[in-house]
């Protein structure tokens, strides 16, 4: 069976269990006509002392035939007393078969009495034998039907198959283009274009993502190798190159950590699995988790309202971490996060950000007049964000700021 095509596995499975079904159905009905037909019989039976009287006399039993068309023998005598089908002495009750006729025999103290039941029997036969057809001939057309509309089917798997196997898997930007007659192909070749074009947005991101790392950390690691080269000729003797060497290394291998590990979180969000998430709660815990051991800035930190936000819970996590990190380190206080469904805003009340650099702040390696970060912080929340369908909005006044994450 396993060995078997596809098509002929479907038409062997639908035949059969078709057939099971429809014998099972005909079979109760064939039961209904054999007891329908049968019961005149049975009653006719009922009463055999309407067929036949037996009187002792001292000249030995005297049977009286009530009827001409019934078939009476007497087992302890030996006899045939009325034969009118000429069968001779028969000893077996019930229904018998006697040449090509059918006959019913009771018993009655050793008296059989019996009755051609002939025509009844050839009505079941032919009841049965037209069941049987019927059966037959729906199995051929459930097994030709199902081959064929398979089959039809089959073909156009085997052509989304040969499409695949001509993408080769080197390219990741072609997609199956196909017209399909059935809906379960049909979604089954979306659901694969769906999954090349998340396969095609994790590659780019990689190229993106190597070669952002590659671009910036040559400035660092050329940093570290010059440093090294001036220990090696005059660090060992001279204090204040060794000082200096050691103290640029220290601050190289900072910046070469915190771009590895800041790039690394837009890699992290690639399962993009989302949730509802109550948004009070979650900012809590995150305040908890991220900030708990930082000069107590979370503990100056005010929630207002409450609201529910369907969408990626560590990307948004890192969002909201990104956000909080930057009001604490170039906003004031007091810090504020409110909360509305499908919106978390962080408010912030230091200088205000001025509107021709706003639209550069999402940008790579986009650093401000009094940053001392990598300038990667807003442009990894915003490529999150990008992923997860939210928007980061920014609003700066001469009072507070604003950065609003919202989801349309």
């Amino acid at each position: 069976m396993k060995n078997l095509k596809l098509t002929t596995k479907l038409a062997l499975v639908n035949t059969f269990a078709t057939v099971i079904l429809v014998s099972f159905v005909l079979g109760l009905t064939y039961l209904y006509f054999y007891k329908l037909a049968m019961r005149p019989v049975l009653e006719d039976f009922s009463n055999p002392g309407r067929f036949v009287t037996v009187v002792s006399t001292p000249f030995g039993k005297q049977y009286i035939v009530l009827r001409w068309d019934v078939y009476v023998a007497d087992l302890e005598e030996r006899v045939v007393v009325n034969d009118p089908y000429g069968i001779g002495l028969v000893e077996e009750t019930g229904l018998k078969k006697i040449g090509n006729r059918y006959f019913y025999m009771m018993s009655v103290q050793n008296v059989i009495v019996g009755k051609e039941i002939t025509a009844v029997i050839r009505f079941l036969e032919n009841i049965r034998k037209l069941f049987i057809l019927a059966i037959l001939l729906l199995a051929i057309g459930v097994a030709v039907f199902t081959y064929f509309l398979t089959r039809k089917n089959v073909k156009e798997l085997k052509e989304f198959i040969a499409q695949i196997e001509l993408l080769g898997g080197t390219d990741v930007t072609k997609r199956v283009e196909m017209a399909t007659t059935t809906y379960e192909l049909k979604e089954l070749v979306q659901k694969f274009n769906e999954l090349m074009e998340r396969i095609e947005r994790s590659y780019k991101a990689q190229e993106a993502f190597v070669s952002a790392v590659s671009h910036e950390l040559r400035t660092p690691v050329a940093t570290l190798v010059g440093y090294v080269n001036m220990l090696k000729r005059w660090g060992m003797n001279n204090e204040n190159v060794l000082r200096e060497s050691v103290q640029a290394i220290e601050e190289s291998s900072k910046e070469i950590k915190e771009i590895i590990e800041n790039m690394l979180l837009i890699a992290r969000v690639e399962t993009l699995t989302e949730e509802n998430i109550e948004l009070k709660s979650f900012c809590y815990e995150l305040l908890q988790q991220k900030f708990r051991n930082r000069n107590h800035e979370s503990t100056d930190v005010e929630i207002r309202g409450e609201g529910v936000m369907k969408t990626n819970r560590e990307g948004l996590g890192i969002i909201l971490t990104i956000l909080l990190d930057n009001a604490f380190n170039h906003g004031a206080p007091p810090y504020l996060i409110e909360i509305k469904n499908n919106e978390i805003a962080v408010v912030n009340h230091g200088e205000k950000i001025p509107e021709e650099v706003i639209p550069k702040i999402f940008e790579r390696f986009f650093k401000g007049e009094k940053s001392t970060g990598t300038g990667l912080g807003l442009y990894i929340a915003n490529e999150i964000a990008k992923k997860l369908g939210l928007k980061i909005q920014v609003d700066s006044t001469e009072e507070r700021t604003i950065f609003k994450i919202v989801k349309d």
